[in-house]
């Protein structure tokens, strides 16, 4: 089993019940031993939020030692080091469709 960083498109309602669903992207960290593996680990546990992964955009085994990862990233890596069962969900950046 490796770290996994994926980054993910999805669709979320993050005003409460009767709002809209945005849509965005975000970067998750799990612990899983292929790329099929933790995309379906995050899809079960995003539709446990009643929130919809629309596609993966970028999908790879951490580097901790990479300088590619920013304060946000590090952190999300750092708490998903002593946690196998870890799905650590960083900051979701939206966009407008319209």
């Amino acid at each position: 089993m490796e770290i996994w960083m994926i980054c993910v498109e999805l669709a979320a309602k993050t005003g409460g019940e009767n709002a809209p669903s945005e849509i965005g992207f975000m970067n998750i960290a799990t612990w899983a031993d292929s790329k099929e593996t933790a995309v379906g680990k995050i899809q079960r546990y995003l539709e446990s939020l009643d929130w919809q992964l629309v596609s993966v955009e970028q999908a790879h085994i951490v580097n901790e030692d990479s300088e590619h990862y920013g304060d946000v990233e590090l952190d999300q890596i750092g708490r998903t080091l002593n946690n196998p069962d870890a799905i650590i969900l960083g900051t979701f950046h939206t966009y407008k469709t319209n």
